[in-house]
């Protein structure tokens, strides 16, 4: 397994400490509380896409084998309801091993407020805490900002691939362009205000023909030229729109890609496929996020097509909005790192 060693964190000129082959030895015999990203989807009981799982398995099985005792903390679903056993046994079978996994963090409503008490009570009897959970860092829970407060921290070997790869696309070179697709305008919004001045073009799914009205005025922003319409509701991209899109991938230098064109959940997916075949074919460097147009770059096999596919999908907009998120400065300013 190759461990990369200290990111360099550019905005600030400091180290994001990761675990290396130092500090993994120095965890040898040592209480490890370990946040993973096991957030997936579940539908009967059955995991749809272990994508997340599979990228947390690097940081947990180094620290098996470098002797640490690993408690795994995680959350799943949005209120707290759900379980995270069928998702613990789907990583058991994974990675079998010596390891406690917790139940889902925000059964405890302390969790989501952010609560200081709650994270002390999770940091007892522990000596070191790890967070490989990229995707909920953009989140000022409990578990993500105020853990770093209590134990030396450190971040895991994917959320370090995920700020060395993302990095570049703050300041993209001349050239590039950004895909947007999904339900959320409001998610979006700030990412399309920061990245005006830094793109060529931004090209939006069929969702946002909705709500044109909300978006800046710019000659940059490109709305959908024509869709796939049933009972007056727009359901996808039309041709026409997929030819624009395939043609500004062909040219472009750059690519950073979030959220499906169409309402990939109901099956109309076939622009985002076809989108997602283009990129890959493409020459242009990208980056891509989100669960469902992973989902897409999955069910074509073109994982390896890409220069980075990011496991967060709103962390992924934050950080490229920001250049930072609450776990990035949670452990950067961790007193006792």
């Amino acid at each position: 397994m190759t461990i990369p060693s200290l990111v360099q964190f550019k905005r600030y000129g400091m180290k994001l400490r990761t675990i290396d082959p130092t500090s993994l030895e120095a965890t040898r015999g040592k209480r490890v509380l370990l946040r993973l990203s096991l957030n997936v989807p579940i539908a009967d009981g059955v995991i749809r896409d272990d994508f997340r799982i599979i990228k947390s398995l690097p940081t947990l099985q180094a620290l098996v084998e470098a002797g640490a005792h690993v408690t795994v903390i995680s959350h799943l679903g949005s209120d707290g309801t759900a379980s995270l056993t069928p998702v613990e046994k789907c990583l058991r079978k994974m990675l079998p091993g010596d390891y406690v996994v917790q139940e889902n963090l925000r059964k405890d409503p302390r969790e989501q407020a952010g609560d200081e008490s709650y994270a002390r009570e999770l940091t007892q009897d522990f000596d070191i805490f790890v967070n490989e959970d990229f995707p909920a860092s953009h989140r000022a829970h409990a578990s993500i900002v105020a853990l770093p407060k209590f134990l030396p921290s450190y971040v895991g070997l994917q959320f370090a691939k995920e700020v060395e790869h993302l990095t570049p696309f703050l300041n993209p070179p001349a050239g590039s362009i950004l895909v947007l697709g999904g339900a959320k305008l409001s998610t979006k919004l700030p990412l399309i205000e920061s990245f005006l001045p830094k793109v060529e073009r931004i090209y939006l799914g069929s969702y946002y023909l909705n709500e044109r009205d909300k978006l800046p005025n710019s000659e940059k922003i490109v709305l959908p030229v024509d869709s796939v319409i049933e009972g007056g509701v727009v359901l996808d991209v039309g041709p026409r729109t997929l030819e624009v899109l395939q043609r500004a991938v062909r040219e472009a230098r750059a690519v950073i890609w979030n959220g499906p064109l169409g309402k990939f959940e109901t099956g109309h997916d076939k622009s985002t496929l076809d989108f997602a075949r283009a990129l890959a074919s493409s020459d242009a460097k990208s980056v891509v996020g989100g669960g469902d147009s992973i989902s897409a770059i999955r069910k074509l096999e073109l994982l390896d097509k890409f220069t980075f596919v990011s496991t967060g999908g709103g962390a992924m907009l934050d950080f490229l909005t920001h250049g930072t998120l609450p776990g990035i400065e949670a452990i950067l300013n961790s007193p006792l790192s």
